[in-house]
Parts: C-alpha cells; structure tokens; sequence
C-alpha cells in the first residue's frame, strides 16, 4: 500500500491541475492534504478536495478547520477504498484553528485503515499541546495511519512524543528527505507515521515539484 501527504496551499501557485498531476504522479492509495479550499473566491469557489476526486477516480472526504471568505478551509483525504466514515476533532489552537480530519477506510483484504489527517501550528508550545492531544486522541489506537504537515522537524521534542507512540515511516525506510520549501528545501516537517501493528515501511521519497510551496512525500508500506 502506498500513503502519501501533501499540503497543497489551496492551489494557489500553479492552479489545481498541477496539483492534480502531482497527487497522479504520486500513484498512492490513500492521500493526506492540508490547506485545501472549499468555496473560498480566491481559488474560485471550488471544492477542491471534490476537484481533486473526480479528477483522479479517488473518494474525497473534506474536513473544514475554519470558515473564510464565505467558503471553509481545512484538511482532506483522497482514497481508492471506500471511506466508511470521516469526522473532524479539534486540536488545541492559538492562531489559527486547527484540526484533525479522522477517517475509517475499509481496505480490499476486508480490514479497517484508520486514517488521521492533520496541520499543527506555527507556535511551539502550541504545537505541543496539539501533538498531547493526537496522543490522547489515537495513541493507543491499533491499525492508524497519521499523515500531514507537522510543522515540526524531527529533532524537536514534540516530534519524540509522537515517535514514542508511532513509528516514523520516512525514518524507518531510511529516507528522510526535506520538504520545505519546494523550490529550495532546507527542513523536513512533512511526515507518516504509523501504528506499530501496521507493517513496516519499504521505502520513501519526496516529489520533487513546483506544484506547492512543499513536496510531497509517498511512503510504501508492506
């Protein structure tokens, strides 16, 4: 299985095609994505997320963070298995609300794939309230994927409270690569993690394009 996180920044540098040829060239089962826009007029009222499904013959969940502009923004999971279920539970947030978009996949196999999807803040200290808070979230829950821009590398101590619950996928296929910025990148705040019953991964890679202001990453799992 091939899971893949992406923020996409509403589309706003090369428009919504060039996202979707990116999350293609990805070739993953199940796709993370952070600040996506659903009805906001500076992306041109679309639903982004939707967009991005049809386009791609993916299912689509969307999870708003915050109303703006007369639209919402938020996080989304694309996905070839079917998505049972999908609801939104909010981090602690100082800033700018934030959330994590909690999704039930039903894999071919038969089994249940809990996805968590999320965008921690800028702030240290809030990020660490919101990583406490995936921990009592989903810490001690079996068959979990967690995906999404951390904001946080992995020499940060929030970083090691998650790795003391999850596995660090990107670490432990022995490829970290940077992130950010796309065009330059210097830091790695785009990361999977994985519940330790899960198999482990084989390999990861960043995208390198232009597409956003981070590349994507794609982890293969089994």
């Amino acid at each position: 299985m091939r899971v893949a996180t992406y923020n996409i920044r509403h589309a706003s540098l090369k428009g919504l095609d060039a996202i979707r040829s990116a999350v293609a060239a990805l070739d993953a089962d199940l796709v993370a994505l952070q600040e996506v826009d659903r009805g906001v007029p500076r992306s041109g009222a679309a639903d982004q997320a939707a967009w991005l499904g049809r386009a791609l013959g993916m299912e689509a969940r969307f999870g708003p963070a915050m109303r703006l502009d007369r639209g919402e923004y938020g996080l989304a999971l694309l996905s070839r298995f079917p998505i049972a279920d999908a609801h939104v539970h909010p981090l602690p947030s100082r800033l700018e609300p934030r959330i994590v978009l909690h999704a039930a996949v039903d894999l071919p196999e038969g089994a249940r794939l809990e996805v968590a999807v999320t965008h921690l803040g800028l702030h240290p200290t809030e990020r660490w309230e919101q990583m406490q808070e995936l921990v009592r979230l989903l810490g001690s829950r079996r068959n979990t994927l967690l995906m999404g821009d951390f904001n946080e590398t992995r020499t940060e101590h929030g970083f090691a409270l998650l790795r003391s619950h999850w596995v660090d996928c990107l670490e432990e296929a022995g490829s970290t690569p940077l992130t950010y910025p796309a065009d330059h990148p210097v830091i790695a705040i785009d990361h999977v993690l994985r519940s330790r019953d899960l198999p482990p991964a084989r390999s990861a890679a960043a995208l390198p394009t232009l597409a956003s202001d981070h590349l994507p990453i794609v982890v293969e799992l089994g």
